[in-house]
């Protein structure tokens, strides 16, 4: 900048912004991404060695833990814009890219969804058919909610030409947390071990609802923040020219 002339605001703002960054700040951008996937996969290798010696809720169990992360990437990496339809779509946001769902949110909800899923498996021998009622609704629960987000998306985008009946997370929440949802439910009804206390996996069910994903929402569109905004609308862009 020459002396004399009126200061750039935004690039000060930009450089201030530079400096506040922290630990946080770089975790919340690709590198949590980048270990659940690596979690994924190494839960893929455990699933594969453990084959023939794990129980069918520690299989059902692991198996989600291996297409979580599958999930995560087709709303966040490719092709992206999960959390935008969510803000603008569903929630109503004045700042889509910004709240309430937002790179900390997204990282509280799916990396800590993995590491719980993990340690859930550790304790299925314990739990038994408890993580398997969970695994039920959660497959069948999820490619609930991903059907109406896109009905939803359908009818806002209607008018900018949206015609196919997509949004990031609906392929591999049809292709593989439903198919694990009914195989769960369906191990539950024929396999004779069920019993009514198995019922308190819906607990966990309601915990990952309220306090891992509706939770960080609230407090996010509370405050407003911009700090952890995404720079892209990914799949809806060509919807918003």
């Amino acid at each position: 900048m020459v002396a004399g002339n009126k200061p750039d605001v935004k690039e000060a703002r930009e450089v201030a912004e530079s400096r506040k960054r922290t630990l946080l700040d770089w975790w919340c951008g690709k590198p949590w991404l980048y270990a659940t996937y690596v979690l994924g996969a190494v839960m893929l290798v455990v699933l594969v060695l453990n084959r023939s010696s794990w129980s069918v809720p520690q299989k059902l169990i692991g198996i989600l833990c291996v297409l979580l992360p599958l999930h995560v990437f087709e709303e966040l990496e490719w092709p992206n814009g999960f959390q935008f339809m969510m803000n603008k779509v569903i929630q109503k946001s004045d700042n889509p890219l910004a709240y309430p769902e937002n790179r900390l949110t997204d990282m509280i909800t799916n990396f800590g969804a993995e590491v719980m899923f993990i340690a859930m498996l550790v304790f299925t021998p314990v739990a038994g058919n408890m993580f398997v009622v969970f695994m039920a609704f959660f497959g069948i629960g999820e490619t609930i909610a991903h059907t109406a987000f896109t009905v939803a998306t359908l009818r806002h985008y209607k008018a900018a030409g949206m015609r196919s009946p997509y949004t990031p997370g609906i392929v591999t929440a049809y292709c593989t947390l439903l198919p694990v949802g009914i195989a769960s439910l369906h191990w539950l009804i024929t396999s004779g071990t069920f019993v009514p206390s198995d019922l308190r996996g819906i607990l966990f069910v309601m915990f990952l609802i309220g306090f891992m994903i509706r939770l960080p929402f609230i407090v996010s569109y509370k405050i407003k923040s911009t700090r952890f905004a995404y720079d892209s609308m990914g799949y809806f862009a060509r919807f918003e020219r």
